[in-house]
């Protein structure tokens, strides 16, 4: 039952993809402000996206743990229980 695993791998990626994008994102902006002051909004919506990529992280993290609670109980593989 490699579904289980692919799942995992699914969801990782998503977070992956999400962290990566607000970075970019981010960059972005501050580039194209570069070399003059930030608009309030755009410091807020640089706020935002970094707080955004520390949310996917944090994400990941918790589905590693999850991860590895439910491997301890159920071989990925096979998708049966441990003994």
């Amino acid at each position: 039952m490699t579904e289980m695993r692919d799942l995992f791998h699914k969801v990782g990626n998503c977070h992956n993809k999400i962290s990566v994008c607000a970075g970019v994102a981010k960059a972005e902006l501050q580039d194209k402000f570069k070399g003059s002051p930030l608009p309030a909004e755009i410091e807020k919506l640089i706020e935002r996206l970094t707080e955004l990529e520390e949310h996917a992280v944090e994400a990941s993290k918790v589905l590693h743990q999850l991860k590895d609670a439910i491997c301890n109980l159920i071989d990925p593989d096979t998708g049966k229980p441990k003994r």
